[in-house]
């Protein structure tokens, strides 16, 4: 059982000493006051401590329960106040509600009434609590002046990121896997007037496209096997939030028309419902793909591209802005680093500088996890990173032999094969750097005869 602060406001000490009992015996902080300028003051010298429930009796000298209750009200609405009363009527009662009392009690008490009341204030109290300081951390993470660059290359980005964010406007992100496209999508939304409501994300290429069509719409229970009950889908959660939509590209044509009847008319129809719902959300997607050339081969909706393409941002690859590698680098060290005192030699430094990282920041981020979990000492030198860094970058072992060169096949076997070794052999680091879902890269390893003995 959750403990709370409770303070007691009535004029009778007979009643303060009789809830007092009762409260303390629960395990609960009890604090009375004979008067509702006591309580006042009290009040208004706490320094953010304020308690979880405040009872106050309606009939008492001086300031009644209802004048106290209007001006807690107006210097701490959250503040959970119960009036009590042995004369209520449903006047003194509905008043009380309208000014923002959450419960009404009669007088005498019921021990059993009191324990229900304060037990269940004081837990709605501390899931208030909880989800204020997660929704604290979730905006201190996603703080887009947190956001760690240098080159000019990602500023532009970033600055019109901000600059759209005032909007609803539909933003496409395009850019290689693992650039950043959730983090851009993440500083739209946290710039934006919904910075307040939800921010999630749905990766299209991750999962079948049944699950897919739940995930994102919902559905009604007995809609197929195993919809057992009702389900929300990430557009009704989402509600006037955001939804960010990775790899729109790979979103089947089916899909691709529910999706437009969203944005055109704002409603959508769970898996198995007869009646449309209605959501207010900002869409937000990404893909790796070149959408213009899936629309000219009619893979992918022309209408819906352009209701999504209202404004284009494309990160560019971290090998093209090389000066936000060290920033970067020594960033993920801070992150994974066990001391304080670990840091990134200047050798290495240099060797990570130089190497073309095909998984781009995701990849980077890896190798700088990898690297401190291998160190042994303070300093983080070469022999801690991918032989692929040390020997100047991965592209030697794709250089085409003298009698014809490698297939494109060929190549994504070896380097599929190289990352899968590099990570020891770790399916899901395997397919983060990959830019791949975890399916695929099983689908591939088999296609290639890929295997940890081998």
């Amino acid at each position: 059982m959750t403990k709370g602060k409770i303070l007691i406001c009535d004029d009778e000490v007979e009643i303060q000493n009789f809830l007092r009992k009762l409260l303390e015996a629960r395990g609960h902080g009890v604090e009375c006051f004979g008067g509702g300028a006591a309580l006042l003051k009290a009040l208004g010298e706490m320094d953010g401590a304020l308690p979880d429930l405040v009872l106050i009796d309606a009939k008492m000298p001086g300031l009644d329960g209802l004048e106290v209750l209007r001006r807690i009200k107006a210097s701490h609405g959250d503040l959970c106040v119960v009036l009590m009363s042995a004369f209520a009527t449903v006047r003194n009662a509905v008043e009380a509600m309208k000014l923002g009392a959450h419960d009404y009690l009669i007088k005498p008490f019921i021990a059993e009434d009191i324990y229900a009341l304060v037990d269940a204030v004081v837990e709605r109290s501390r899931l208030v609590a909880e989800n204020r300081s997660l929704k604290a951390e979730i905006r201190r993470r996603f703080d887009p002046e947190q956001v760690i660059f240098k080159s000019q290359a990602f500023r532009n980005v970033f600055t019109l990121a901000k600059r759209v964010a005032a909007s609803d406007a539909g933003v496409l992100i395009l850019g290689e896997s693992g650039t950043g496209k959730e983090l851009i999508a993440s500083t739209i939304h946290y710039s934006s007037a919904r910075r307040d409501e939800r921010f999630l994300t749905l990766n299209c290429a991750a999962i079948t496209d049944t699950l897919l069509e739940s995930q994102l719409f919902g559905h009604v229970k007995g809609a197929f096997t195993g919809a057992v009950a009702n389900h929300r889908g990430l557009v009704e959660e989402a509600n006037r939030g955001s939804l960010f939509l990775d790899e729109i590209g790979d979103l089947s044509p089916a899909l691709q028309a529910k999706l437009l009847r969203l944005l055109q008319e704002k409603e959508f129809l769970p898996v198995g419902a007869t009646r449309a719902r209605h959501a207010d959300v900002r869409f937000i997607a990404a893909t790796n793909k070149d959408l213009e050339k899936e629309v000219a081969r009619g893979a992918f909706r022309e209408d819906l591209f352009y209701r999504l393409n209202v404004v284009t941002l494309n990160i560019p690859p971290l090998r093209e802005r090389r000066e936000d590698i060290p920033l970067l680098a020594e960033h993920f060290v801070r992150k994974y680093a066990a001391r304080p005192e670990q840091r990134l030699s200047a050798e290495t430094l240099a060797l990570l500088g130089r190497y073309s990282w095909p998984g781009n920041v995701r990849e980077l981020e890896n190798t700088m996890e990898m690297a401190v979990i291998l160190a042994d000492g303070d300093e983080i030198a070469p022999a801690f990173l991918p032989a692929k860094i040390t020997s100047g970058g991965s592209d030697e072992e794709f250089v085409p032999p003298p009698n014809g060169g490698l297939s494109l096949e060929d190549v994504e076997r070896l380097y599929i094969e190289q990352v899968f070794r590099q990570t020891g052999f770790h399916k899901v680091k395997s397919s983060e750097i990959l830019g791949i879902a975890r399916k695929t890269l099983d689908r591939k390893l088999a296609q290639y005869g890929i295997d940890k003995e081998g």
